[in-house]
């Protein structure tokens, strides 16, 4: 046998022996130490960071079994060690996320989904959409239509204003559409796009 087949035989085994090679232990240290990490990258509530950990776990278990009891327990004590410390605080994370949503563009509705899937509770999640217009969810809508109209160039913010009269309705028509995949409703979407670049802008001082 050739060197040449020695060498391709013995790559084939040391990557073999790296595939076989089994997940490293799950132990409480180690979620502490990935929680910590997660918060130093990334803001979460605490059901959040409950759920990042159990996939992490899941990872580590051997063909990525479901977390065991004992390491539901280590999670959740990692959890509320970091709710204690003020690492975590689902109030403040609701608030924080509930505006960035809001200028990225997002209706009420979409940010309760979004907050809800986060784990956040409803009296939360109603108490952080009252901090970003009152208690009057039309006034989050509107804000948040002319945050997504000027993101997405649309209406007086598009790019291209030229072309005939059918062209400048297939242009708006599209915009509609897209505003009502995003959540918005016809009423409120043809207004937007009625606005001025001032009127926008003023909207969303």
């Amino acid at each position: 046998m050739s060197r040449g087949q020695n060498d391709n035989e013995a790559s084939r085994s040391s990557r073999g022996e790296k595939r076989s090679k089994k997940p490293k232990k799950v132990t409480a240290a180690y979620l502490e130490r990935a929680a910590l990490h997660y918060l130093g990258r990334f803001n979460s509530s605490a059901q959040n960071l409950h759920n990042v950990l159990e996939r992490k776990v899941r990872r580590r278990n051997e063909n990525h079994a479901l977390a065991t009891d004992e390491q539901l327990s280590w999670i959740s004590d990692v959890v509320r060690k970091c709710v204690g410390y003020g690492y975590v605080d689902d109030t403040r994370y609701a608030t924080q996320r509930a505006e960035m949503l809001l200028r990225r563009g997002k209706p009420v509705r979409t940010i309760k989904q979004d907050l809800r899937h986060k784990g956040i509770s409803e009296e939360i999640t109603t108490a952080a959409l009252a901090q970003l217009e009152g208690d009057e969810p039309e006034l989050v809508d509107r804000k948040a239509a002319a945050a997504f109209v000027k993101r997405r160039r649309f209406g007086a913010f598009r790019r291209d204003m030229g072309g005939d009269g059918a062209q400048i309705i297939a242009k708006r028509e599209k915009e509609l559409a897209s505003m009502a995949r995003a959540g918005f409703g016809y009423s409120l979407a043809n207004e937007m796009l009625n606005l001025s670049e001032d009127e926008i802008i003023d909207l969303l001082a």
